[in-house]
């Protein structure tokens, strides 16, 4: 049976699955799914915690593309969990995504340190106190750092990732030595980087990352969309 989309909302394919988002919200985008990607491949023992998941996508894309049954999406504007959690049942995923209404700082209280073998976010690109606030609620908590800004990210990724986890960002380049700065303030290292070029001919505007406590960094082929 197809969900119930109301009238301010899509529904579009996702691979094999459907997905709800908002119209006028912050919508899907090529970063999501190109962070989920560089995630892969994940073992089916692969414990993963995805901070920030709007309505879903990548713990969505992870059910698709792996056969990972622990996949934790957190989200707290209330209007995104409610469809991250629609999407989930509208593709029969409960029994493997678990969605969690929640502000990210308050994860430590909930889990153990060390909890989860992966880390991923798609975080607020733009700086707190900087740059133009959209007056959508939902779309300028995914665009600015309005909950937690990137020290809070940083150290709350840490601390689930424990000593031998995995952790994956997609970022703006003008934020790259500010966030290898803050990872190295509580010891953790960039070990794999991809650029992103959105336009022919231009520098690289995203990257993705991959980090930890060990290991030596890897710059791999850009991405050219």
């Amino acid at each position: 049976m197809a969900p119930t989309v109301y009238p301010d909302e899509t529904f579009e394919t996702l691979g094999p699955l459907g997905f709800i988002q908002k119209k006028k919200g912050h919508r899907l985008t090529v970063d999501a799914v190109l962070l989920a990607d560089f995630l892969l491949p994940l073992g089916e023992s692969d414990h993963v915690i995805d901070i920030g998941t709007g309505s879903g996508a990548i713990p969505l894309i992870l059910a698709w593309k792996t056969g990972i049954s622990r996949i934790e999406g957190i989200e707290v504007d209330d209007e995104a969990a409610s469809i991250a959690q629609r999407n989930v049942d509208a593709n029969n995923l409960s029994s493997r995504i678990t969605i969690v209404k929640k502000d990210f700082r308050d994860l430590p209280a909930m889990f153990a340190e060390g909890a989860f073998s992966v880390v991923v976010s798609n975080p607020p690109y733009v700086k707190a106190g900087s740059g133009r606030i959209s007056p959508l609620r939902e779309r300028a908590a995914a665009r600015a750092e309005v909950t937690g800004n990137l020290k809070d990210l940083i150290e709350v990724s840490g601390y689930l990732a424990g000593e031998s986890g995995k952790i994956f960002y997609v970022f703006p380049v003008h934020r790259l030595f500010e966030l290898i700065g803050e990872l190295g303030n509580i010891g953790l290292r960039a070990r794999r980087i991809k650029f992103i070029h959105t336009r022919p001919g231009k520098p690289a505007r995203f990257f993705l990352i991959e980090a930890g406590r060990k290991g030596e960094l890897k710059i791999e082929e850009s991405v050219f969309l």
